[in-house]
């Protein structure tokens, strides 16, 4: 019996050989994807490699979000649940699925969720302001450039005008990386680094640093940092992966409505930068503040102490 056969595994090499399976789910269900998509959508990798960095090709969105929907099984789903089941008697104990919280707390935290949206707005704000020095200029360059075409992708994305389209990217961009993402940071990772450190506020920090270092999106590094830490404690709290799921969901869902609304000309550009501008930047400080009270609301309500 191979269930929770690595229990007795010391948090580095528990971290080893989750680093091995995270690994081998990606290539090998990247190279599935790879087939399936080219029966799927009829093209020949070996052929057209190129139509992969074609954005302004349908096709080529078409094939980029079918990869993405296997990577994000291959690498975010996948490995928590066969870790979880080889490091632990119970798999949903290990990953902290079990506890289901009350509504209010979830009430409390789509508020804190949405209320943090314009602070992360000012976030990255903030942080598009990073430069180098003159010595590093060409990471800064290599930066820039991968951030410019990080954005063009989720601009190809994101840029659909009915509601089959929009549902899919609920399912692509929402509803699977809340709950793969979740569940790699902050029902494995958090864990392990816990566990390594013996305290938790190292693990939900260096967790929350892998998370938003693997998007490879250097100026939209710490909004997506301080959302790693602000899931972490959400966990910590409230002893419940949900929790966390929920917010990372809220976070998500509303950057694809805002876009889809955005796209088809019901409301103005301006509403995904509220927070960034010299004008609504007090609203996101605002914004900042009341997400903190609704932490804090949790907290009281939960009665959890982290160490």
């Amino acid at each position: 019996m191979i269930k929770g056969i690595l229990y007795r595994l010391s948090p580095p090499a528990k971290f080893a050989v989750s680093l091995l399976i995270i690994i081998t789910c990606f290539f090998l269900l990247y190279f599935i994807g790879l087939v399936i998509s080219m029966a799927l959508f009829d093209w020949n990798i070996l052929q057209n490699s190129h139509l992969l960095s074609d954005f302004s090709n349908p096709k080529t969105i078409q094939v980029l979000k079918f990869l993405q929907l296997i990577q994000s099984i291959g690498i975010f789903l996948l490995p928590p649940l066969i870790i979880g089941y080889l490091c632990y008697p119970s798999m949903s104990d290990f990953l902290r699925l079990k506890r289901k919280p009350s509504l209010l707390i979830f009430l409390f935290t789509i508020l804190a969720g949405i209320f943090f949206l314009p602070f992360s707005n000012w976030l990255a704000y903030i942080n598009s302001f990073l430069d180098l020095p003159a010595s590093m200029s060409w990471i800064e360059q290599w930066m820039r450039s991968s951030e410019a075409s990080a954005g063009k992708l989720t601009e190809a994305f994101l840029n659909v005008s009915d509601t089959t389209g929009l549902l899919y990217n609920v399912l692509l961009i929402a509803i699977l990386p809340s709950i793969g993402e979740e569940l790699l940071f902050r029902g494995l990772l958090q864990r392990i680094f816990t566990q390594w450190a013996k305290n938790s506020h190292w693990g939900i920090w260096i967790s929350a640093f892998l998370f938003s270092a693997i998007h490879l999106q250097f100026f939209g590094f710490l909004p997506r940092f301080f959302l790693g830490v602000f899931f972490g404690y959400l966990l910590e709290i409230t002893g419940s992966l949900w929790v966390p799921i929920l917010a990372h969901f809220i976070n998500n869902f509303t950057g694809v409505l805002l876009s889809f609304f955005i796209t088809n000309h019901a409301i103005s550009e301006k509403a995904n930068d509220f927070g960034m501008t010299s004008g609504t930047w007090i609203y996101g400080i605002i914004g900042g503040l009341l997400g903190c009270f609704m932490l804090w609301l949790i907290m009281k309500k939960e009665k959890r102490i982290t160490n």
